[in-house]
């Protein structure tokens, strides 16, 4: 480990020793919260006590036994009271090994290192400002991680609420939801239905926040959905799978579209493989379904995880959201003709240079027409498509793209704005790869406020022009790191598509 990554690492270490696992202390009243179904005893946040923090708040009931692969189970009533001291375990992740830009040198973007990983993992995170108002009811932003629906978790030390939450008095949500084969398992047994029970998850999360987020000071009435990368995806596939029942008041969808990805398995040939390795060699579909319902689960990723594509004629082994035309769609040109989406506010942001940490890692840095594809083929085209037509049924919408390249968050000089940068800017965490310069602070500051006015007022809390390919409506941020927002023609960089 080189000098650079062991400094970081450190970093990491120092940080989560600071901030512990805290304990309630006494007299701390407004701590306990009592929703519908049960109490949660909160925590002041550490090192930034002005902040209360409920983690592992369960959503809905274990998806473990027989509820394994099936739609998330509301959860049910109970006199206990959850320990919301800390985060509950992450949803089981899947690793090959391979090495990325993030295990090399930006460890702590998917998950916490070290973070326990369960399959019993339905559980959310509030961080709310302490100072709430008597009667008061703050706005909520829901927050969807990415990582590829393969890994990736609510905990993770870049997208913690604390900051977010104080700097713009707002209530942040952060949800787990299933990953890769326990969350897409596309079994032949499932007849095509419910096909994605991760995507479920994320419903069955913001239906929870609706009904309970009151008790933390949370107005259920102003919510709003964004994620980033695949959390970019599922916050775009949501508009499509619930166009008529949204719930939430508004979408920022980041580094992602729901068209960015396709993913076909028609004959669940990849549940299959898994099964035969586990010892679930059954014929007949349920029965192979029902045996692997009682396989040990980390024995199932173990097999995924260890999956050698080489060894095996080069066919690939995979697990992403797949076309049950309930929660992800086959036919999303179609729905987008006929307005069949969510017609609420939206945002669209990306970032420059998406591809460059997201293609094969080459530590003397990638071609660059590939990245370039790359960053067409994840973001741009699809969201310029999916904008268009918001704009096209007279949804309010915005584009934006994200230039920064600062020196405490570039480990490397050939990364740019690299997929995921965007994300400690939001959040105001930019500083854990030590301290940032007085321009990417007022960036930060900017981004930070402008996602919190969408929250605050999706239709008008934005005063960016609306998106028109035509017009000077590309809001593009931090464009050769300067603070002043600039903005060119909306359709500048979707030549290609």
């Amino acid at each position: 480990m080189g000098i650079l990554k062991s400094s970081i690492f450190a970093v990491f270490q120092l940080s989560i020793l600071s901030l512990g696992h805290p304990t309630n202390p006494p007299g701390h009243s407004d701590l306990l919260v009592q929703t519908p179904l049960f109490s949660v005893q909160g925590v002041p946040w550490p090192n930034n006590t002005d902040v209360r923090f409920f983690g592992n708040i369960p959503y809905a009931e274990p998806p473990v036994g027989t509820a394994r692969w099936r739609p998330p189970i509301t959860k049910l009533p109970s006199n206990e009271t959850v320990n919301g001291s800390w985060f509950g375990p992450s949803c089981i992740q899947y690793n090959s090994g391979s090495k990325t830009v993030y295990t090399e040198y930006l460890s702590g973007f998917l998950l916490t290192p070290g973070q326990e990983q369960s399959e019993d993992c339905l559980t959310l995170n509030v961080w709310t400002p302490k100072a709430v108002g008597k009667g008061e009811k703050l706005p909520v932003m829901i927050w969807i991680h990415g990582g590829g629906f393969t890994s990736g978790g609510a905990a993770s030390p870049y997208k913690y609420g604390d900051r977010l939450a104080k700097d713009q008095n707002v209530v942040v949500v952060a949800m787990n939801y299933r990953l890769n084969i326990f969350g897409y398992p596309n079994a032949a047994s499932l007849d095509g239905r419910n096909l994605n029970p991760g995507l479920l998850d994320q419903r069955k999360a913001v239906e929870w926040v609706y009904t309970n987020i009151n008790a933390f000071g949370g107005d259920n009435e102003r919510m709003i959905l964004f994620g980033q990368s695949a959390g970019g995806m599922a916050v775009d596939k949501y508009t499509y799978a619930y166009p008529t029942d949204p719930i939430v008041r508004g979408f920022i969808v980041q580094s992602g579209a729901a068209t960015g990805g396709s993913f076909l398995d028609p004959t669940g040939s990849n549940f299959t493989y898994v099964a035969s390795q586990v010892g679930c060699s059954q014929t007949d579909k349920d029965e192979q379904f029902a045996c692997m319902q009682g396989v040990d689960a980390m024995i199932i990723i173990d097999v995924y995880n260890k999956y050698n594509a080489s060894a095996n004629g080069g066919q690939s082994l995979s697990f992403q959201p797949g076309p049950d035309n309930q929660t992800s769609f086959a036919n999303y040109p179609d729905l987008q003709a006929r307005g069949l989406f969510a017609r609420v506010p939206t945002v669209y942001q990306q970032v420059d240079n998406e591809g460059s940490s997201l293609v094969a890692y080459v530590p003397s840095g990638p071609n660059q027409t590939a990245v370039d594809a790359f960053t067409r083929s994840i973001s741009t085209c699809p969201q310029a498509k999916a904008a268009l037509a918001r704009k096209t049924f007279g949804v309010p919408v915005w584009r934006t793209r994200y230039f920064g390249e600062w020196p405490n968050m570039n480990p490397l000089p050939w990364l740019g704005a690299f997929h995921s940068s965007d994300i400690p800017m939001v959040f105001g965490t930019s500083d854990l790869r030590g301290p940032g310069t007085d321009a990417e602070r007022v960036v930060s500051a900017y981004m930070q406020s402008a996602f919190a006015a969408f929250a605050r007022d999706p239709e008008s809390g934005l005063d960016w022009p609306k998106y028109d390919p035509a017009g000077e409506t590309l809001v593009e941020l931090a464009l050769d790191n300067s603070t002043e927002v600039q903005f060119a023609k909306g359709d500048s960089f979707d030549g290609l598509c």
